[in-house]
């Protein structure tokens, strides 16, 4: 007796400082994790807000060859704008930069060179306004103004570099921090497997107490949020504790004297492969085994939930396994939250990439065609072009930077719908005149049917013509040239139901799942250059629910095509009952 507590007693202080370490470990690991999250971000930030001043300096430029080639103050504007916003931008830089523990020098150097280029910037203006002109033109064609952005660009470069080092850097500090609690976490699992088979051996040789300590470790294993079976030298279940029972299914007395693999059923979550059983492996090996990844425990009903195990050898006072202890827990929570956290990652990275596609794809255009415009030998016709080129480009860009700010008021429960009663027909016409150039750059075949009799709707006009102008524009997009869009309306009881079909590239089953999330993509061929965010179908299906509407997606698959269906409830006094 006076052994056992001996040995009850040394396992207690063992496990208190494991736990004690193990606990330090995960707390330093969970600190580590947030202070390096925290320091990726302000490195993310600062590159934005450096690309944002370049961009700044770029709209500066841009006002000044205007004014210098047509003579207009009205061609200043982004000049004044740009000025009006560089110091606080560069304030922004120098508090990001100081928060991320860098010196003043990158400071001094960008204050330098943008100081040099608004002085460059400001010189041509004041010869031009004084009537130097040929003195203004000669600067702007010497190399002084060109050799202060090329600095500028290389300083922001160089930032950049170092700025995704240091993102790596700390990814992997991350990936180490990670590790440290999964560490901590197997040497806890082991700790209580250890104290598990401390228990059952002194129980075993106190023949004398044996009652007592059995109920003893009943007690303590009603208490243990894990579930816990306990096998015989033949792998037979002895022992359940009430989590056991409910995760398999299998009460005690069911149970008892079956083998193990028929009450703990597992598998792996993406082979749907058997995985051996850790008391398996240690019958074989006599020794602890670890916890398993991406195990699936299949429930007596068919049922399945995703959970961590581990097992523990049962040894008597020769040294011989006797049986395993099995240690295992619900982990559906927590698979689901990393999954969730890795999709949201990558989300986060494809739309961050995409949207940086998308926001860069018209300035192409819009310098080429600023660069036309500027050139001395430009005649009317190219100005003309160039200023075409630039509206529609900028029209462009303010349509997806539109689409955000809907969906950012919608995720924020913001965004107001004004109904007014309409006719169906004046909305169509207005999403038919928005998506026109699409379909005609396509030169698709566009049918309309509607009914004969007038179909009234209170709705936000201007909104549900921004939901179909944004189905007739994907449907232009993802159908090859000469396809053809139909649109056909009908009245079903109290509802206007609007269809909006094609015979373009269809819809896989998966992308029918998830085509409305946000975003989301229907991956294009090589030749649809124009992808999009991924957020237009999220706004439209979020815009026609806010009029207590439906918006679904139906195809027959990849190559056949595609159909949209709206419904909107009717105008009251216009719904058939």
């Amino acid at each position: 007796m006076k052994r056992s507590r001996s040995i009850v007693g040394i396992a207690v202080v063992v496990a208190s400082i494991v736990l004690a370490i193990a606990g330090m470990v995960a707390y330093r690991s969970v600190r580590l994790l947030a202070v390096t999250s925290e320091q990726v971000q302000v490195s993310k930030d600062l590159q934005l807000s450096l690309e944002r001043a370049l961009s700044t300096l770029r709209d500066a430029e841009t006002g000044q060859r205007g004014y210098l080639l047509t003579g207009s103050e009205e061609y200043l504007r982004p000049y004044s704008d740009a000025l009006r916003e560089l110091d606080g931008r560069l304030l922004s830089i120098e508090a990001q930069l100081t928060a991320s523990g860098d010196s003043t020098e990158t400071t001094r150097r960008l204050r330098e060179l943008v100081n040099a280029k608004l002085a460059e910037l400001a010189n041509t203006i004041a010869l031009f306004r004084s009537g130097k002109t040929q003195e203004a033109i000669q600067l702007v064609r010497s190399d002084q103004g060109k050799s202060t952005m090329d600095g500028i660009r290389a300083l922001i470069g160089e930032r950049a570099v170092t700025e995704q080092q240091r993102v790596q850097a700390m990814r992997a500090s991350e990936q180490d921090a990670l590790r440290s609690t999964i560490r901590s976490s197997i040497s806890l699992s082991a700790l209580a497997i250890a104290l598990m088979a401390v228990l059952a051996y002194v129980v075993k040789r106190d023949s004398a107490r044996l009652r007592t300590s059995e109920e003893r470790l009943a007690t303590t294993l009603r208490s243990i949020g894990d579930g816990v079976i306990a096998t015989d030298e033949h792998c037979r279940v002895t022992m359940a504790n009430p989590v056991a029972e409910e995760l398999t299914g299998w009460r005690l007395e069911q149970a008892r004297g079956k083998p193990l693999a028929e009450i703990f059923r597992i598998v792996n979550e993406h082979t749907r492969e058997p995985v051996e059983s850790p008391v398996d492996k240690v019958m074989r090996e006599g020794r602890i085994v670890g916890l398993a990844n991406h195990t699936v425990l299949i429930h007596r009903s068919g049922t399945e939930t995703a959970i961590e195990d581990s097992a523990a050898p049962i040894t008597d006072h020769a040294g011989a396994t006797t049986g395993v202890v099995l240690v295992f827990r619900d982990a559906t929570e927590e698979r689901a939250a990393q999954n969730a956290l890795r999709t949201a990652d990558r989300r986060k990275d494809e739309f961050l990439a995409t949207l940086a596609h998308e926001l860069r794809n018209p300035l192409a255009p819009i310098r080429q065609a600023a660069a036309l415009a500027a050139h001395e030998r430009a005649t009317p016709e190219q100005v003309k072009l160039s200023h075409a080129i630039i509206e529609r480009q900028s029209a462009h860009m303010a349509r997806l930077l539109d689409d955000l700010l809907d969906v950012s008021r919608i995720t924020r429960g913001r965004l107001e719908v004004r109904p007014t009663r309409v006719a169906l027909k004046s909305i169509v016409e207005s999403a038919l005149e928005t998506a026109r150039p699409a379909i005609d750059a396509g030169q698709h075949q566009l049918m309309v049917e509607m009914p004969e009799e007038p179909i009234v709707l209170d709705v936000d006009a201007l909104r549900i013509a921004q939901v179909l102008g944004n189905l007739f524009t994907n449907s232009a997009k993802y159908t090859d040239p000469r396809g053809q869009i139909r649109l056909s309306v009908e009245h079903q009881a109290s509802d206007a139901v609007i269809r909006v079909a094609d015979n373009g590239i269809g819809l896989a089953a998966d992308d029918l799942s998830k085509i409305f999330e946000m975003f989301a993509q229907v991956k294009p061929s090589s030749d649809r250059r124009e992808a999009g965010l991924g957020i237009g179908l999220t706004l439209s299906k979020a815009l026609i629910e806010l009029h207590g509407g439906t918006l679904e997606a139906h195809s027959e698959g990849l190559g056949k095509g595609s159909e949209f269906v709206i419904r909107l409830p009717l105008a009251e006094q216009h719904a058939r009952i």
